[in-house]
């Protein structure tokens, strides 16, 4: 009796089991669009600036050209551009995914790698057709499906001249050949990589404002537009990505715009000018010449600035570099202060002739200058958000009264009080 018992409630378990498993299994295809709802298109309308842009590589390691990646509405716009002269595209194949796992298991990655006869899109030409350049349309059902705030990208294409490529992350050498993202190769024997984008990359916004004077240890005119750089940041599990804007420069000197950002949990760097190892750190070299960046506008009656005064003429254009960090599980992220921004002033005489580094005083506790009052400030500040920064030669204090010295004491809201809005140059007017 007690055997017949348990062998009852034993099925009675299974049963529940394998009816809660129906259901779930039963929901999940509910939540799956219609085909028609979710089928990736061509796309020949007119394509929105690209929020996203990585390298096209051909035969793993040469530089054909870009896939980029906008939005409309919801629906993400992928674009193949070739560049390389005599090269045409033959076949494409796109799809999207969340995890590796969600691509295994619908059976689009084997042990060769990535097969892109299984992805969601594919079309093809002659060679004769000569193309060089297909957009693709991934509606927004679909990629609501996929889920999540950041998606990876498998963009394949064939080449008219024999060629396998794939957009991935790389840096590009002079002479074309590429240094692919190797933390995004899919499992298997082929080398066939993906890249990861995020929604918010398409969204505008600044996380922080630096700012110099670049004078050391002397008096500057304090009015903190020598150099500015604004920047926006989106981590995920798998990159933190950093776009610089470089808005202004009200200095004769010439400046390097670096950061310093520890080692541990970086696999590769992306994008920038230069990167040093320093043993515990990174310092990666993000513009190489900010008057190369900011060129002067010509302006009276400051000829060699840009963007620090009211001009008839409009704004110089800002200058904009984005360095992608690839990470692991093991990188700290401190929201606060992600990395250590820094400039390297190449002065001239009477001023000195050899170059010195001037760090944020915030972030790094470093660098300062004294006026002729003898009150001491920082040469960099940091502003948690966009800012106005004031005219050449208007004291900050004048627009911004919280702004305190170093020596009276610190405020470090003092960016929330602006009182004179003219005096300030407002990036706003420049769109």
């Amino acid at each position: 009796m007690k055997k017949l018992i348990s062998l009852i409630i034993i099925s009675l378990i299974l049963f529940q089991s394998c009816e809660s498993e129906s259901i779930e299994i039963i929901e999940n295809a509910k939540k799956k669009p219609s085909k028609t709802d979710w089928g990736l298109t061509e796309w020949t309308g007119t394509v929105p600036d690209a929020c996203k842009e990585v390298c096209l590589v051909a035969g793993q390691h040469m530089y054909v050209g870009t896939v980029n990646v906008a939005t409309d509405n919801g629906d993400l716009l992928v674009t193949y551009n070739i560049t390389e002269e005599g090269v045409y595209l033959e076949e494409v194949h796109l799809d999207i995914f969340s995890s590796i796992d969600q691509f295994k298991a619908a059976k689009k990655v084997s042990n060769g790698g990535a097969i892109p006869g299984k992805f969601e899109y594919k079309m093809s030409w002659s060679a004769d057709e000569m193309i060089t350049s297909h957009t693709v349309r991934i509606p927004k059902n679909y990629v609501e499906y996929i889920g999540g705030d950041c998606l990876f990208i498998a963009s394949h294409a064939a080449l008219s001249n024999g060629e396998t490529a794939w957009g991935g992350l790389c840096d590009v050498s002079d002479n074309n050949i590429t240094n692919l993202d190797e933390a995004k190769q899919f499992p298997g024997a082929n080398w066939s990589v993906y890249f990861e984008f995020c929604a918010e990359e398409c969204t505008e916004s600044i996380d922080f404002t630096y700012a110099w004077e670049d004078l050391q240890n002397i008096g500057n005119d304090a009015d903190y537009n020598d150099l500015v750089i604004q920047s926006d940041i989106i981590k995920s599990n798998d990159e933190v990505k950093i776009t610089f804007l470089a808005t202004a420069r009200g200095a004769a000197f010439d400046h390097r715009f670096k950061f310093k950002i520890p080692k541990t949990g970086i696999t590769d760097i992306f994008g920038a000018f230069n990167v040093v190892d320093d043993g515990t750190h990174y310092i990666v070299t993000v513009f190489e010449s900010t008057k190369v960046a900011l060129p002067p506008d010509g302006g009276n009656p400051h000829p060699f600035t840009a963007n620090t005064s009211i001009r008839s003429f409009g704004c110089t254009p800002f200058a904009y570099k984005e360095v992608v960090i690839a990470i692991d599980n093991t990188f700290s992220f401190n929201p606060s202060f992600p990395y250590e921004p820094f400039i390297n002033v190449t002065p001239f005489a009477p001023f000195g002739t050899d170059p010195y580094d001037l760090y944020i005083y915030e972030v790094s506790g470093r660098d300062t200058w004294i006026d002729n009052a003898g009150d001491e400030f920082p040469n960099g500040v940091i502003i948690s958000s966009d800012w106005k920064w004031p005219l050449s030669g208007i004291h900050i204090s004048t627009v911004y009264p919280d702004f305190e010295n170093l020596t009276s004491g610190w405020n470090p809201n003092w960016a929330d009080n602006l009182i004179n809005a003219s005096q300030v140059f407002d990036k706003s007017t420049c769109n």
